[in-house]
């Protein structure tokens, strides 16, 4: 008995072979998709991000030249002594 044991025991697991590998090659596609799929993720955010504090640094410097435009012509106004 024990020598059918051992001739039926490497039997199984060469015919069960096939079946794992193909589950860690399913697992391995699996998980080089979701991390394709993160990365593409992280970089669409850090392009948001980034296109976020580019408005926001434009927003900022048209309204710095829009106040120091308005303080402009108000200093020349009373320095000229207009009162339109």
């Amino acid at each position: 008995m024990n020598k059918t044991t051992f001739l039926i025991l490497p039997l199984v697991l060469a015919a069960l072979s096939p079946l794992a590998h193909a589950s860690v090659a399913e697992g391995a596609h699996e998980f080089k998709e979701d991390v394709k799929s993160a990365g593409r993720q992280t970089g669409h955010a850090a392009r948001d991000a980034a296109h976020a504090i580019g408005q926001g640094a434009k927003s900022a410097g048209h309204a710095v030249a829009d106040t120091s435009k308005r303080g402009y012509h108000a200093t020349k106004k009373w320095i000229s002594g207009d009162s339109e």
